[in-house]
Parts: C-alpha cells; sequence; structure tokens
C-alpha cells in the first residue's frame, strides 16, 4: 500500500526521466544525508559529477556538509600547518 504511493510521489519528481533513476536518487540521498555514504559515493552511485550533484542539491536547498564551521576552522588550520612544513 505505501509502497505505491511511495512510487507514485517518486514518479511525479521533476529530476531524471526514468522511474529507476529517480528511486535511485532518493535512495542515495538518503544514505547521503545520514552520513553512510560520502558526497563523492553518491555522485559515483549515481553516475553523474560530483560538481552536478553539489549543483542539484544546492538547488533543492539539501545541505550535504557534515563538518562544522568550527571543524571547517581546524581543518583549514591543520592544512596550512602542513603546507608550511613542507615548505622548509
Amino acid at each position: 500500500m505505501y509502497e505505491s504511493k511511495i512510487k507514485e510521489i517518486i514518479a511525479d519528481f521533476p529530476l531524471f526521466r526514468k522511474q529507476e533513476e529517480k528511486e535511485k536518487f532518493f535512495l542515495v540521498l538518503g544514505l547521503l544525508v545520514s552520513r553512510q555514504i560520502s558526497l563523492a559515493k553518491a555522485a559515483e552511485l549515481m553516475e553523474i559529477p560530483r560538481q552536478e550533484l553539489i549543483f542539484l542539491l544546492d538547488k533543492m536547498g539539501i545541505d550535504y556538509h557534515f563538518l562544522s564551521a568550527e571543524d571547517i576552522k581546524k581543518e583549514k588550520s591543520a592544512v596550512n600547518k602542513l603546507l608550511e612544513e613542507l615548505k622548509k
């Protein structure tokens, strides 16, 4: 019962032409936002370039960034320290 309703909703989704592609998109999207797979893996599974997937997610307002602002600062700092060490 629910499966047929879900398939109807997915069929009305405007992205992708084939039902199979639409279903795969929602499955991959669920895995991505639940942090089961990376953005790179999601793009690979969707068989589209990563930048295209980023564009789609941005247009849909879906957050796929999993690092907090503080984590990003720490990552940038670590990269900068590493670059400085490599210059020595």
